[in-house]
């Protein structure tokens, strides 16, 4: 296996090389000379782990760790293939991320790569399901990014181009006890479009979409360290992304033609920034870690913007964190370890609207059937939270091991306790062979557009899931192994859309909706040997939704039964190397449109009458790409030419439907149209140079 799933141990007790030479001269007495080498704990995770570099190699994810997850089981892009990820029948929305111990803004960019410079990302570890207490308000995945410790070495600036973003990469030792990095990326996409150029259709003819402002991206990453001493370290870490695209639509775009108040100029910006310092002191029997972070976060939607007309509508939602973190892993004896985890996480959202009353679940296929009336306001809240955890760790006998752990939990703003019990068993049947078990109870709080007042219900519970695992896992001869894992999710009290004739209409949304996923991930894995390394990944899943008030059972909008991927790298000499990677998965699930019906708010326009949600799929999905590095040089500087081939056949993959609202003339017109949300074949080179 890929071993993401296994966390990175550290040795607790100090580490120092001495190199004894003994030298000895005609006529001279014996001399001993010591040279003694001085090992700086921190070196141990300044060099990004052997299971990253594989995901950074993978053909498609354009040297991105983080993109390349949908590769690995159980994991699918929900919505279409620039989606979020939904990890084992869970919504994006139930994942949690981290970064360096810390809460993350976002680590995904809207256009599909992660925020991350490849050059610094020490580990990456998904955990699917069944994860202990060190992690809350998460029912899903837990997205855990380790970044890398500078090195200790003169100053090194690295600069990165590819057809789609460039960057530059700077690190290097300051003082005989500090060192430091930074990253900043940008994206190159506004290069291929020009202000003011309206889009075409694919016959060629113009469909309505002007461009004001290119899509657009950036990151920026930095980290600063400091060994104090041979037990204790303090680093400084930065981060912030953001996010933005505007266009106008006039009359001949098909969201105006849809839905006319969206006519107009539009635009969308997304951005945080993120600064943490954290304490490591490293003892014989514990490890103990102390951080206090800062988090600026906030997303704005303006649209339907008319200079003569009127100044449109916007949502904007901002929020500001401050996390406090402690973990303490002490070490009772050989066979017993306690683990103890603490967070307050003091956290105020500011909520900012004019526009429409939008009440929409995920069991709506498409809301914007769902608009309601005219809604403004500004609201401010605190949701604050705390929780702490403990883990025993057990060594029971030589084939038994436990992790026994608690968390208790608070949320302020729904005033919610929670007692959540988390418990994994490995059976050790041989050396290579392990059967591992878990349980865990999880829970998070409902998405803030559903609980703050006059928009949501504040009484609202939170979410809560079960997990359930069994799995087995077998190291094999010349680094091959492999595993297979059953899991099943419970998830109760998800929100509901109210419908507006109900008696209980006010309330708008409640907690009746449940939920259930299971499946089995088989996976087949070999290490680098003989020049090359690879695997192939095999999930079958199932997810529902269940809308208790009216008994109806449904297939989850991200549902995909089967998902398969082959993974090959190989290294063809010293220069050269290249490989590709193949996925397959069940279409994506949609809600086949069964007629048309007039806008009741505007005359001459038109809306899709919808069968069951989510109750036919697309084709099959399926799509190749094929990735070559070349070692070089330009201008006598180390550098490397990287040349990427996506979607290499050109496969066309159909992601959802709508009406042709070009051709709508009157209700008994039902056209169809097929979107691709993924591109054609596309080529990508890129270049990369250090000096």
């Amino acid at each position: 296996m890929l071993n993401l799933a296994q966390r990175l141990t550290f040795q607790l007790s100090p580490i120092m090389l001495c190199l004894t030479i003994n030298a000895q001269a005609q006529d001279a007495p014996k001399e001993m000379e010591h040279i003694e080498v001085h090992y700086k704990r921190s070196s141990i995770t300044s060099t990004i782990t052997e299971n990253t570099e594989k995901l950074v190699e993978m053909p498609g994810a354009m040297g991105d760790p983080l993109r390349a997850v949908y590769a690995l089981p159980g994991v699918v892009a929900a919505g279409g293939s620039m989606g979020e990820p939904a990890v084992r029948g869970s919504s994006p929305s139930d994942n949690i991320f981290e970064v360096d111990f810390m809460p993350a803004g976002y680590i995904f960019h809207d256009f599909g790569s992660s925020i991350f410079n490849r050059h610094i990302i020490q580990d990456f570890q998904l955990y699917s399901a069944g994860y202990g207490a060190a992690y809350s308000n998460a029912t899903g995945a837990v997205f855990d990014v380790n970044l890398r410790n500078p090195k200790y070495q003169p100053l090194t600036t690295t600069l990165d181009f590819t057809m789609f973003n460039a960057g530059i990469f700077l690190e290097g030792q300051t003082t005989e006890n500090t060192a430091f990095y930074v990253s900043a990326r940008k994206s190159t996409l506004p290069l291929f479009f020009s202000a003011g150029e309206e889009l075409e259709d694919d016959e060629g003819n113009p469909n309505g979409v002007v461009i004001n402002d290119a899509p657009d991206d950036h990151d920026y990453q930095g980290k600063w360290l400091w060994d104090i001493d041979n037990n204790n370290t303090l680093t400084f870490n930065f981060t912030g992304a953001e996010d933005s695209a505007a266009a106008g639509f006039n009359e001949r775009a098909d969201l105006a033609k849809k839905t006319p108040e969206f006519q107009g100029d539009a635009r969308f910006i997304r951005e945080f920034n993120s600064q943490s310092l954290l304490w490591d002191h490293y003892h014989k029997d514990f490890h103990l870690r102390v951080g206090v972070g800062a988090l600026d976060h906030s997303g704005r939607l303006e649209y339907g913007k008319q200079t003569t007309l009127s100044a449109g509508y916007f949502e904007q939602e901002s929020e500001q964190q401050y996390s406090y973190k402690a973990q303490l892993n002490y070490r009772i004896n050989q066979k017993h370890r306690l683990i103890t985890d603490f967070a307050y996480f003091d956290n105020e959202t500011t909520y900012s609207y004019d526009t429409f009353q939008y009440l929409c679940t995920e069991l709506d296929p498409d809301c914007d059937l769902k608009k309601g009336s005219p809604i403004q306001g500004n609201q401010q809240v605190d949701i604050d939270s705390a929780f702490i955890g403990f883990t025993h760790v057990w060594q029971l006998s030589d084939k038994l091991h436990s992790e026994l752990g608690i968390q208790l939990q608070h949320n302020d703003y729904t005033k919610e306790h929670f007692t959540m019990p988390r418990l994994a068993l490995n059976y050790y049947v041989t050396d290579d062979s392990t059967i591992t078990a878990k349980f865990g109870r999880y829970n998070r709080m409902q998405d803030i557009d559903y609980i703050i007042p006059k928009v949501g219900n504040p009484a609202l519970k939170s979410q809560t899931s079960n997990h359930f695992t069994l799995g087995f896992e077998q190291q094999l001869q010349n680094e091959w192994s492999w595993s297979i894992e059953g899991y099943y999710k419970t998830m109760d009290n998800l929100p509901l859309a109210i419908e507006p004739n109900a008696p209980d209409a006010h309330m708008l949304y409640s907690n009746q909706v449940e939920g259930k996923a299971y499946g089995v991930d088989l996976l087949l894995s070999k290490n680098k040997t003989d020049n090359w390394y690879g695997w192939v990944a095999l999930s079958y899943a199932k997810s529902e939704r269940t809308d208790t008030r009216h008994q109806v059972t449904q297939d989850y909008f991200a549902d995909t039964p089967l998902v398969f991927n082959a993974v090959f790298h190989y290294e063809i000499n010293e220069l050269w190397e290249g490989g590709f990677n193949f996925t397959a998965r069940s279409g994506q699930a949609y809600t086949p449109i069964v007629g048309v019906r007039e806008n009741p708010g505007y005359e001459n326009h038109f809306l899709p009458i919808y069968g069951e949600p989510f109750s036919e799929r697309h084709d099959l999905y399926h799509r190749l790409d094929i990735r070559f590095e070349r070692k070089t040089q330009l201008f006598g500087l180390n550098g490397k030419l990287i040349l990427e081939l996506m979607n290499a056949y050109g496969q066309k993959n159909v992601s959802y439907i709508d009406l042709d609202y070009k051709k709508m003339n009157t209700v008994d017109d039902l056209h169809i149209k097929e979107e691709e949300d993924d591109f054609e074949m596309r080529p990508s080179i890129g270049f990369s140079v250090t000096f």
